[in-house]
Parts: C-alpha cells; structure tokens; sequence
C-alpha cells in the first residue's frame, strides 16, 4: 500500500479516535458534530457531539501516529483508521 504523505491536518481527539481533516468536515457538514472552538495559532478545535458530549480536537503529524493507526486515502478523501477495530 503507498506511503500517504500529505492529507491535511490529522487530529488526535480527545475521545481517544484519531480524525482527518476531511472526516472533521465530513461530521461537521453533516450535523453530527457542532463547532464550538477553534484556536487558529495552534490548530485545536472543540466540538460537540449529537449527546453533548464535547470532544477536543489537536493536530498531530503523521509520524507521531500510534502504529496501529492507518491514514487511508483515495482520491480527495483521506480517513484515519483504527486497525485494532474489525469492520460491522
């Protein structure tokens, strides 16, 4: 599988999931997650779930990843995926 090297910012959230900047907007479009904050000198945004629950958002590089976590991309569309979770 190639090496994916520039997909915009990744965050590490505070939920313990790890995000692209395409699946924040993807949420954010869809109404799943509500902005609340960003904090644009350092990139950190907080946002707030359907059940209220907020989750902090911050940028990380893509070598600072956990190994078990896969940036996947085709296209446009890059995803962080948790390798240790199987698919529904």
């Amino acid at each position: 599988m190639p090496v994916v090297t520039d997909v915009g910012p990744v965050y590490e959230g505070s939920d313990g999931r790890y995000y692209t900047d395409w699946q924040v907007q993807r949420k954010l479009d869809a109404g799943e997650w509500r902005p609340c904050l960003r904090e644009r000198g350092t990139g950190r945004r907080l946002v707030a779930t359907d059940d209220g629950t907020l989750v902090m958002l911050v940028p990380t590089t893509l070598e600072a990843l956990p190994e078990w976590v896969e940036v996947r991309a085709a296209g446009r569309v890059a995803r962080a995926v948790d390798t240790r979770r199987s698919a529904p």
